[in-house]
């Protein structure tokens, strides 16, 4: 029995021995993963994280009414090498004749030092080696196409990704028209649309390897993303290019800190031009900021026109009262007014006032008629919506300043100081708004930058002309306005325009800037107006800031030649009689000429695109692979279809289509 239990003991004690040891083995081996090993599996653990990664949709473009790409979305590409997966007798076969070809596309290494750098990269067993970057589709194709990587991702080792770069194509539409949408920052029309330019990101899992990049990897639930809307804008390329031209040209020549100007569409408020320029430290000149939309400054004698529109219309006064201009200089309270011409103009009436653009003159009539009231001026000018912003679809739009009786900087002075143009303050396309509501019989519309928004030829939203105010004054006061304004290019400020080739209507402006700052001599020159005189098609602006007072900076020589300028280019482009054109062929002309990439992308996206403008030959090559039949009537190009632009693809067997 002691036998026995001896032997017990001993099996005991043995077990106890071989699980101590077990034991001691498993921590010995903790403590050596732990401490010696564990930094490196932490490390390759962390390599191998996957995750899923946003894929950004393709933003849309943006289209000028002439059918010119203005801002668009360009895919670049790079590319990268997984070492491993190549075969290894391709890829000693190939390696060298596939460094000689990645010499010609990246200099980093020569054709030598490309086929060692791989070889040894492939002893690492580097998986994610950088090859190119910044590659064009026709580059990207081209090495798809060299040795080992013309087989593909799982036996070439090839490895895509594609980014998008935002780029403007009109060079003479710049940045701060077009804008920009970036993170936390935007501007002009990329920011006020972005809504719709932006399409909806997608994403795929990527993994983690080596050197923190991230390696696309086989994702069954990936999403693809969706493209952005496209912004048709109402920018005519060619007008734009006669306004940057005759902007820059009157800048340079008077040395001149920045200027703008915009020309737009009487009857509906389309804006088809839209120059911004500023000096740089150089002394060239480029698209700094959008003055037009954003500078807000005290306007000067082109405040003259709200002036007497008030006065003619509470019947304080008429075209023929009379006014004494007192030797060009008068005093209100201890501030003076003076006349730009020297001794004044004598006793004359508002409507030679207005032409003339007497400064004593206009301020008599204010103060003398609206002084113990100036809340019915102000009034007049609030009920005209002259206070607010005119809505434009650019971002960055400033408010106008008019100043109320009530606020507690108002003074003796204030009133007559805005009767010509001070203490208040409005930006160059609140002005033109202002101008363009006289030259449109007293409808006041908003600027309008984008006629419409379109997916692959499908209509979104379309906008119409929007009437902010449809009377700023009656119909009479109004007609006396448009004689005036023709008055001041007849035999006013603005004389030496008066020989155009065309008749101009306008009001010239000159106005002294920081006057607050002793010692300051800054001017701002402008004009404002509308052409043809008789018969307004479009109103302008210009606003030239700070021109080299010794070598002139009044409206008329300054600001005047520009709007001179753009005028009689314009007028040339405006067709001289009616012609009578087929509706069908009208219809080509309307409508831009479908994009082959674009009717490709509605296709795979389950849609029927619009054909518009292409021919026969084009209409049968991209519709074949798609199995549908095609019914062409006539020749020439497509001008309608049937089914209609975005009808479901997978409902459709056969496309009907007229040629003209």
């Amino acid at each position: 029995m002691s036998t026995e239990i001896k032997n017990i003991k001993n099996r005991v004690a043995w077990v106890s021995i071989i699980i101590y040891l077990m034991l001691a083995v498993v921590l010995i081996r903790l403590y050596y993963v732990s401490l010696i090993e564990g930094p490196k599996l932490r490390a390759k653990s962390r390599e191998r994280v996957i995750e899923r990664h946003v894929i950004e949709a393709k933003r849309g473009d943006i289209y000028s009414a002439d059918g010119k790409t203005l801002a668009t979305t360009k895919p670049v590409y790079k590319i990268h090498f997984d070492a491993v997966t190549v075969d290894k007798k391709i890829f000693e076969a190939e390696v060298d004749a596939l460094g000689g070809q990645l010499a010609t596309v990246n200099s980093k290494y020569s054709a030598g030092g490309w086929s060692a750098y791989l070889r040894e990269e492939r002893s690492k067993k580097r998986r994610y080696i950088p090859l190119a970057s910044n590659l064009n589709f026709s580059e990207l194709q081209r090495i798809r196409q060299y040795p080992i990587l013309r087989r593909g991702a799982h036996r070439g080792g090839l490895i895509v990704e594609e980014d998008l770069q935002r780029i403007q194509m009109a060079t003479n539409i710049k940045m701060r028209t077009i804008g920009y949408d970036q993170e936390g920052a935007s501007a002009g029309l990329e920011g006020y649309y972005s809504g719709y330019l932006r399409g909806k990101p997608g994403n795929r899992l990527k993994q983690k390897i080596a050197g923190g990049d991230w390696k696309p990897i086989e994702d069954p639930e990936a999403v693809e993303p969706v493209d952005g809307f496209d912004v048709y804008t109402t920018i005519d390329t060619r007008i734009q290019d006669v306004a940057q031209r005759s902007l820059l040209k009157q800048l340079k020549k008077y040395k001149a800190h920045h200027g703008c100007a915009v020309v737009m569409e009487v009857k509906t408020g389309k804006i088809v031009a839209m120059a911004n320029l500023g000096r740089n430290e150089d002394s060239t000149y480029s698209e700094l900021r959008n003055y037009a939309v954003w500078e807000r400054t005290e306007p000067g004698s082109t405040m003259k026109l709200l002036s007497t529109m008030a006065l003619l219309e509470t019947g304080k006064a008429d075209t023929n009262t009379k006014v004494d201009t007192e030797n060009g200089l008068i005093k209100v309270f201890d501030r003076k007014v003076r006349d730009s011409r020297p001794g004044g103009y004598g006793e004359i009436s508002l409507g030679e006032a207005f032409a003339k653009s007497s400064n004593t003159a206009i301020v008599k009539l204010i103060h003398s008629n609206f002084n113990d009231k100036p809340s019915e001026f102000i009034d007049f000018l609030y009920a005209c919506k002259f206070n607010e912003k005119t809505g434009v679809g650019i971002k960055g739009e400033s408010s106008p300043i008019i100043p109320m009786p009530d606020d507690k900087d108002w003074s003796g002075v204030t009133l007559p100081w805005i009767a010509y143009g001070y203490s208040i303050a409005f930006t160059p396309l609140q002005l033109l708004t202002m101008y363009n509501a006289v030259a449109n019989n007293g409808i006041m519309v908003q600027p309008q930058v984008v006629s419409s928004i379109m997916d692959h030829g499908r209509q979104v939203e379309r906008f119409e002309t929007k009437i902010l105010n449809p009377a700023i004054c009656s119909k009479e006061t109004n007609d006396k306005l448009k004689t005036l304004l023709k008055e001041v290019v007849e035999r006013g400020t603005a004389a030496n325009l008066k020989d155009s080739k065309i008749k101009l209507a306008g009001k010239t402006g000159t106005c002294q800037l920081n006057y607050w700052i002793e010692g300051t001599r800054d001017y701002q020159s402008s004009f404002a107006g509308y052409f043809p005189a008789d018969r307004p098609k479009y109103s302008c602006i210009v606003v030239i800031n700070k021109p080299v007072k010794q070598i002139g900076y009044y409206g008329n020589i300054v600001a005047g030649p520009v709007f001179q300028a753009i005028a009689e280019e314009v007028h040339g482009q405006i067709p001289k009689e009616a012609k009578i054109v087929v509706r069908d062929q009208l219809a080509i002309n309307n409508t831009a000429r479908s994009s082959i990439p674009r009717i490709d992308e509605a296709f795979q996206k389950n849609f029927i695109p619009s054909l518009n403008g292409l021919n026969a030959r084009e209409v049968l090559h991209i519709v074949g692979p798609h199995k549908l039949k095609v019914n062409i009537q006539g020749t020439g190009h497509v001008v309608s279809q049937n089914p209609t632009v975005g009808t479901p693809l997978n409902t459709v067997t056969e496309i009907n289509l007229t040629l003209r």
